[in-house]
């Protein structure tokens, strides 16, 4: 016979909750805190699960300016000890926590493969017209000058392999004065012209020669440098390396670490979601199995003599409410 699996009060039978699939409800609930209550009818529950635990960890995330979340960091060699030259990679086992959130945090493990992917190069993946701020270097004065404006990059073939040009259109800071800049790639840069497609920053960074001054000062300078946009897809929960990591916890300090462990909090809260979704409520309730048109039930039709079946018949019916 067919067996459903309920929670019923024991001061009041009239109240049943059906936990339906549990193994289900605890799945959607580690998937989405506090889905796992809505299917099963707990619908209020589920919201407030849902509310508490999504607010808490996304509160960490925008305290961290997005970043709090993620599978490793890099520490640059020359920080550690006993190193030949090279990065050494870290865990951050605090994600073991973060992931106990489910949806929310799953992005970390796509970026980390997007990242150490061949495919994270320093190139363009097509032309790029966005606002750019830095400063101008190289003048004949030694000053450094700041610039704000437009900057239009894109990729072309070059003796050594694809280059990058562009042209910048913007205003000296803080005169106001209108510069018109031919931009080429810096092959004199260690660190390269362009900052990797893929990393932990909002901020690409750029670092172009001028290859010509169509308006402004002849000794304006002779390298552009500064940030550019980088899209959403590509800083958010990507691993952190040293630069960063360093940059975040010296201009946030405290707040840095706090936000670490609302994430890790909320993670932690939700192992109490899964097992309210797979067992249901702690108190007040008792599992008992009711079997659908079982022999052994006492209201079945075999255990009932006519005076109890004239008596069940003048009983109002009684309605059963979801927890």
């Amino acid at each position: 016979m067919a067996h459903k699996k309920n929670f019923v009060s024991p001061s009041d039978s009239d109240y049943v909750l059906s936990l339906k699939t549990p193994a289900l409800a605890a799945f959607l609930s580690w998937l989405i805190p506090g889905a796992g209550q809505m299917y099963q009818g707990r619908t209020f529950k589920g919201v407030l699960f849902c509310i508490c635990i999504l607010g808490m960890f996304f509160c960490g995330v925008q305290m961290g300016e997005g970043r709090p979340v993620y599978c490793y960091y890099e520490m640059s060699a020359d920080r550690m000890d006993n190193q030949n030259g090279s990065a050494r990679r870290f865990r951050n086992y605090g994600y073991i926590s973060q992931f106990l959130v489910g949806l929310p945090a799953l992005p970390a493990i796509v970026q980390t493969k997007r990242f150490d992917s061949p495919n994270n190069t320093n190139e363009l993946d097509g032309p790029v017209d966005v606002l750019f701020e830095g400063v101008l270097l190289g003048g004949e004065d030694g000053q450094i000058q700041k610039v704000t404006g437009a900057i239009n990059l894109k990729q072309s073939a070059g003796v050594r392999g694809p280059e990058i040009e562009g042209r910048f259109l913007g205003t000296l800071q803080p005169s106001g004065e209108r510069v018109d800049l031919e931009l080429r790639e810096n092959n004199f840069n260690e660190g390269g012209s362009l900052g990797r497609k893929i990393s932990a920053d909002p901020k690409r960074y750029i670092s172009l020669e001028v290859a010509k001054v169509v308006k402004g000062p002849e000794s304006l300078g002779t390298v552009l440098q500064g940030t550019i946009p980088r899209p959403f897809r590509n800083w958010y929960q990507v691993p952190l390396q040293d630069p960063q990591l360093q940059d975040m916890n010296a201009r946030l300090g405290k707040r840095w670490e706090l936000a670490m462990v609302f994430t890790w909090i909320a993670g932690l809260l939700n192992i109490l979601v899964i097992w309210d979704a797979y067992e249901g409520p702690a108190y007040d309730f008792h599992p008992q199995s009711i079997e659908n048109e079982d022999e052994h039930s006492p209201h079945s039709s075999q255990a009932e003599t006519p005076n109890q079946k004239q008596e069940l018949k003048q009983k109002p019916p009684v309605s059963k409410v979801k927890l």
